[in-house]
């Protein structure tokens, strides 16, 4: 996954199970991938040129944002 123009890219992505997803910041300014929820998962803050990494282990759909940009959006779905 990249976010580059405060956009996740790409905006939904599937995995499976026991799957990792990286989310690398190619943006100037940092970014979090922060699940919706309040408690699957949140990356903190991503420094520009950075990267951080989640392992989805349950299946379902997980809606995120940045916290700092709440206007960005993504899914991962978990099959």
């Amino acid at each position: 996954m990249t976010i580059d123009n405060y956009t996740f890219s790409p905006a939904t992505i599937t995995v499976h199970p026991g799957d990792k997803v990286t989310w690398t910041n190619q943006d100037s300014v940092p970014h979090t991938a922060t699940a919706l929820d309040g408690k699957s998962f949140d990356s903190g803050a991503i420094d520009p040129n950075a990267s951080w990494s989640f392992v989805f282990q349950k299946v379902g759909i997980y809606h995120y944002r940045c916290a700092i940009h709440p206007d960005m959006r993504g899914e991962v779905d978990v099959q």
